[in-house]
């Protein structure tokens, strides 16, 4: 099966994760602790990954914002979402990733909102 060399988000989950990351960042003004799109976008599929959840389709497209080989160049989400079954059959391995990414900064920002405009860290971590 073909990968695709771009994945995303759809444009509800980029605006929830454009919201997060303003919040975030604000708190770590004036240190280098910035989070990037990448940071969340990798640990929402790491942690759906670890929850075993397969990911549900998409309701909208998603963009094609992230080149596979920047975000994951030691293929250590590939690796993951492939040896857990969590894609679909005849689905290629990225397109899971992407998948487990929607839903994974959708529950994020369900906890965000939740929280007034935090993220509960030690609920999503643990």
């Amino acid at each position: 099966m073909d990968e695709p060399q771009r994945i995303g988000l759809t444009r509800e989950a980029n605006a929830y994760l454009d919201e997060m990351l303003e919040s975030i960042n604000t708190d770590t003004e004036g240190t280098a602790e910035k989070l990037i799109k990448f940071d969340l976008y990798r640990l929402a599929v790491a942690i759906g990954v670890k929850r075993g959840e397969k990911p549900t389709p998409l309701n909208d497209n998603a963009d094609s914002s992230f080149r596979t080989s920047e975000l994951d160049p030691d293929k250590a989400l590939f690796i993951a979402v492939q040896t857990s079954n969590l894609n679909n059959y005849g689905e290629s391995i990225y397109t899971a990733v992407e998948r487990l990414a929607e839903q994974g900064i959708r529950q994020f920002y369900a906890a965000f909102r939740a929280n007034m405009g935090t993220l509960p860290w030690n609920q999503i971590l643990s």
